[in-house]
């Protein structure tokens, strides 16, 4: 009953979520955005039911600092007169503590894909599989960097978007890594929610540092894709879980 309870509520408060970014409702989004994340992670706890392997572990922790980023970039100016919000402040550079505390979450996730496999799993990838990351990797930084280049304040987050752009496909890579190494619903739920969360993050580089303004469906297409994906990969690791016992 908890766990229907907890889906209901997380339907609930994204659908509440995609509202609030389809009608530029800025506040409604502050408001209620906070809560999606520690839903989900709610909803991975009780399903978990005090299985804690080191999979569910790091799972938990690439929640705590995926809540952090979105905490973060609420606080992040959209326009030049996007100053506060309910009393609070708005600052540039809570983009990099979001971005930081991104990077770290996809660092969780890489570290719970590795563990999420079986242990007789000895089938190793062709190489050339993950020739499409690399395209990808390569493509998103040459629409994204000469924009930056272009704008001084936009410049400072040079390196840390290649950098993050590195461990982001890295994390998707490493998601279809597991092919054949868990069961096939847990594979595809996991990857799929990966591939999920690149586009997530290439539509924030695109309209946040790309584009002049961003697009007018940019929150919505971003939140609708980043709940998503954070929902799909919690589910894929819940499913190996299932199939492990």
């Amino acid at each position: 009953m908890k766990i229907k309870i907890t889906l209901f509520l997380i339907i609930i408060f994204s659908l509440t979520l995609f509202w609030g970014d389809a009608t530029h409702n800025d506040v409604l989004v502050f408001l209620v955005r906070p809560f999606t994340i520690p839903l989900i992670a709610l909803y991975f706890y009780l399903s978990v039911d005090n299985k804690w392997t080191p999979e569910n572990r790091l799972r938990m922790l690439a929640f705590v600092f995926s809540w952090i980023g979105d905490l973060s970039l609420l606080l992040v100016p959209k326009t030049i007169t996007d100053v506060v919000i309910l009393g609070i402040p708005k600052n540039k550079y809570f983009f990099f503590a979001g971005l930081g505390s991104f990077l770290i979450a996809q660092l969780f996730f890489i570290a719970t894909y590795k563990k999420a496999v079986t242990s007789i799993a000895t089938n190793k990838i062709n190489r050339f599989y993950y020739i499409p990351f690399v395209i990808y990797w390569i493509v998103m930084l040459g629409i994204v960097l000469p924009p930056i280049q272009l704008d001084a304040e936009k410049k400072l987050a040079t390196i840390p978007v290649i950098v993050y752009a590195s461990i982001l496909l890295s994390m998707a890579a490493v998601a279809f890594s597991r092919y054949e190494k868990t069961n096939p619903i847990s594979f595809w739920i996991t990857f799929l929610g990966g591939c999920i969360f690149v586009v997530s993050d290439s539509l924030i580089a695109v309209n946040f540092l790309a584009l002049p303004e961003p697009t007018s469906f940019a929150s919505i297409s971003i939140s609708v894709t980043y709940i998503a994906a954070e929902f799909m990969i919690a589910e894929g690791i819940l499913r190996h879980n299932r199939s492990s016992i």
